[in-house]
């Protein structure tokens, strides 16, 4: 008996629905999540300090703190800082008030200006130098160096890779437990990029030999790490 070319048509289908669920039952995904870091040395730090002073008038206030400033500037031109760097623009006056519990009222204290320093030190031999300097000439608190690198991009491409190799080495260990064969990725995805994070070393800075000398200081390290998640497909 012939079979018309609706029903060989309707057949095929058949058979290639039941071929494609067959190969959906069989196939099998493994997620996975891998962390990688590097640790690379530090080349240069972002220093800030900012000086501050009360006065009976806003005027006096900033004269006072511009005349700190000045002296600030004229260390930090002594040290190998990268020029496009300075910044000592940022100034804020403000009347300030100190809450008096017999009177029950904020009573004037005068006018507070504050002005702000940044810079970036090229060269870390200097890190105790400058310290001392801004400690030196006046400044009002000075903010713990923010270390950086150049290598910063080039270690998280080496840390991405680990990354992949760590989820690739958990998947097939879990491939194996399971009896199955590990095949490709089916997707990779990598987690939001972070900033390095800086580590102290384990032991102590040298002190200083003499007064007139400037602190030596040993940075540590700066970690910079990596995630990926990665569904590799299985088959039994």
């Amino acid at each position: 008996m012939a079979i018309s070319p609706l029903k060989t048509a309707c057949l095929a289908l058949l058979v290639l629905t039941g071929a494609l669920f067959s190969a959906c039952i069989a196939a099998q995904t493994l997620s996975v999540e891998g962390k990688g870091t590097v640790e690379i040395e530090p080349e240069y730090a972002r220093m800030s300090a900012s000086v501050s002073h009360t006065a009976d008038t806003a005027a006096n206030a900033q004269a006072i703190v511009d005349r700190v400033m000045s002296r600030l500037l004229a260390g930090v031109d002594d040290l190998p800082v990268a020029a496009d760097s300075i910044d000592a623009g940022q100034i804020r006056i403000q009347p300030r008030y100190r809450w008096n519990p017999r009177s029950e009222a904020q009573e004037f204290q005068g006018y507070e200006a504050i002005r702000a320093l940044a810079f970036k030190l090229t060269s870390l031999d200097s890190l105790g130098e400058a310290l001392q300097m801004l400690t030196e000439q006046g400044a009002t608190t000075v903010d713990a160096p923010q270390y950086g690198s150049s290598q910063t991009e080039d270690a998280r491409i080496r840390a991405l890779a680990i990354a992949y190799g760590n989820a690739k080495t958990d998947a097939q260990t879990l491939a194996t437990a399971a009896g199955l064969t590990l095949g490709i990725p089916d997707n990779i995805s990598t987690g939001a990029q972070r900033a390095p994070v800086f580590r102290t070393m384990n032991r102590a800075a040298p002190a200083a030999m003499s007064a007139e000398m400037a602190p030596e200081y040993e940075p540590g390290q700066l970690s910079v790490s990596a995630s990926v998640s990665v569904v590799f497909s299985a088959t039994p």
